[in-house]
């Protein structure tokens, strides 16, 4: 796996509209969790502003990333047969990771974080569709209403960041597949999310059986 840090990525690239969308519906899904969650391992970092925003809200959280140049309280590879404290986490967050693994090591690392944490995972993975989507905003209205329509590219098998082994849609990778795989691991869907207004990054808030 290739160390972030040593990648070209501009600021400004990296903290685009989009993402920050994203980290929006993180908070929203972490905060669905309740009052009884307080203590979090989020794994894979590029900067502080998940860690800052729960830490604001009264959550514990320690960091993990196989990068050590940004400084996490855990240097941990995904890919290595790694091992974590069981229970001491409420909940193991890790948005857009997985992907980064060939599949059947991304197996095996979620099987490892399902028997690690002490009740939650909150995950997002890339979805590849070709899509349209439609925002229609009113003033008396406190939410946006989208039609939106998407077809995976089961045709494809071309991520779109050339740093992903696999992505959700494509060839090979359906949803059920992804679904057949945390299933396998002991781990159900308590919920499953995509903002129309950012399709790429698909969400399941899962649970351990």
């Amino acid at each position: 796996m290739q160390l972030i840090t040593s990648l070209d990525i501009r600021n400004s690239e990296y903290f685009a509209k989009d993402r920050f969308i994203s980290y929006h519906h993180q908070m929203r899904l972490i905060s669905s969790l309740g009052s009884k969650v307080k203590n979090i391992l989020e794994i894979g970092i590029f900067n502080s502003i998940l860690k800052d925003l729960l830490k604001l809200n009264g959550y514990n959280v320690t960091t993990a990333d196989i990068d050590p140049n940004l400084k996490p309280d855990i240097i941990l590879d995904l890919t290595t047969d790694f091992s974590l404290p069981k229970d001491q986490f409420d909940v193991i967050v890790l948005f857009q990771v997985l992907e980064h693994l060939p599949y059947p090591e991304s197996e095996k690392a979620l099987q490892k974080l399902a028997e690690a944490t002490k009740r939650f995972l909150v995950i997002s993975i890339p979805y590849n569709t070709q899509y349209l989507a439609l925002q229609l905003r009113f003033s008396f209205l406190p939410r946006p209403r989208h039609l939106f329509i998407k077809i995976p590219k089961f045709w494809s098998t071309k991520p779109v960041c050339n740093q992903h082994y696999w992505e959700m849609g494509l060839k090979g990778y359906s949803k059920q597949r992804i679904l057949n795989s945390i299933a396998k691991v002991g781990l159900t869907v308590k919920q499953e999310f995509l903002d129309p207004t950012n399709p790429y990054h698909y969400f399941l808030v899962l649970e351990k059986n």
